[in-house]
């Protein structure tokens, strides 16, 4: 590898410290988790898909029991319809009836990812509820709830007995997602929406996906096209500069510098990882390695969201530098970030395990 890296890694004590015997607190004031603000399904999704990732790496024991509390999480949320209420609060109580699109594909997303294992028993449940989530399906949901939702199907699609029902119903989606490129693309346009916003590299990550799942060239030609256009937007000056959320990123507006979310580094680093999965060319990989630096200090701000002590990434970069709160989501999609990097290259990351293995029967190790 051409690169000197010293990353820290994946340490799971900050997502412990937000979780508690319901789930995971979606906020932080500083380091504190704060209760006050009560739970969501968007992020005990998310959480579960690091946990799951971290026990298929590593072999942990706490990453187990964290996958079992934020699995029960969603089943206590999900109605029997099979969609879900999204915000809880901390007595416990739903503060909605029915969350929203976005909400249900994540848990779709992670729901897919559990139910794709046959090694242990959480597959069973989680088989259930995802077979009742996705009665919910609907192709004219928004962009971003059909990207989440495809990338869960595309993982239970992995698993050979359930590819069938997984192509069923992910092709649709898929149908939808590339019709609302086709109707707002323009040469110097290559996206899926008049407006660059949150998460964007999910979009085409789910079209990368689907089109290794459906067998569908297009599906990939449109997926690597608009993450090109994605790349050259928020690559400036060497690092990565995603879209702020103070203003987003209108067509024949200007792009917003900030504030800068974790969120859409994460999910940069991922897709990026996925394309040079699938193609084998480098510069993807490049643009991944950038992006995981991104939480590290190259940066507009030159400043590291990443703190050392607590283990937790901050909310977000701004224009006097950095959110001091570390919560849910920030934390979160750093440590999907890392997982998907340290499978790729675990040798950019300090301290060196020396003979550790990166595959789903990997030792347990101490936090």
């Amino acid at each position: 590898m051409p690169y000197e890296r010293a990353w820290p890694l994946p340490t799971l004590k900050h997502l412990v410290r937000l979780t508690d015997d319901c789930g995971v607190i979606q906020h932080a004031t500083f380091w504190l988790p704060d209760y006050a603000q009560g739970y969501c399904v968007d992020d005990n999704s998310r959480a579960l898909l690091v946990a799951h990732r971290y026990f298929r790496l590593f072999g942990d024991e706490i990453a187990h029991e964290l996958m079992v509390r934020y699995l029960a999480f969603i089943h206590f949320v999900q109605r029997p319809d099979g969609r879900v209420r999204n915000f809880v609060g901390y007595n416990r109580m739903f503060l909605e009836e029915e969350g929203s699109p976005d909400s249900l594909g994540r848990t779709i997303w992670a729901l897919g990812h559990l139910s794709s294992i046959d090694e242990y028993y959480l597959a069973i449940p989680a088989r259930e509820m995802v077979q009742r989530a996705w009665r919910n399906i609907n192709p004219d949901a928004p962009e971003h709830s059909l990207a989440y939702t495809l990338l869960g199907l595309c993982a239970l699609g992995e698993v050979e007995r359930w590819r069938a029902e997984a192509r069923e119903l992910a092709a649709p989606l898929a149908d939808a997602l590339l019709a609302r490129y086709q109707a707002e693309r323009t040469p110097a346009w290559r996206w899926y929406l008049p407006e660059l916003t949150y998460d964007n590299g999910r979009l085409p990550e789910a079209l990368l996906q689907a089109g290794a799942l459906l067998h569908r060239r297009e599906l990939l030609d449109v997926a690597l096209e608009s993450l090109q256009f994605l790349n050259a937007v928020c690559y400036r000056q060497g690092h990565l500069s995603v879209v702020g959320c103070y203003g987003w990123y209108p067509r024949d507006g200007e792009c917003a510098l900030f504030d800068q979310q974790p969120i859409d580094a994460g999910g940069m680093v991922e897709v990026n990882l996925a394309a040079y999965r699938l193609t084998n060319a480098p510069e993807y990989f490049e643009y991944a390695v950038r992006a995981m630096d991104w939480f590290y200090g190259h940066n507009l701000q030159q400043a590291s969201l990443y703190n050392t002590l607590s283990g937790g990434c901050h909310d977000g970069l701004h224009t006097r530098g950095v959110n001091e709160n570390q919560g849910a989501e920030s934390t979160i999609v750093h440590l999907l970030a890392q997982m998907s990097m340290y499978q790729f290259a675990p040798e950019l990351f300090a301290p060196a395990l020396p003979g550790l293995p990166v595959e789903e029967d990997a030792p347990m190790r101490e936090q």
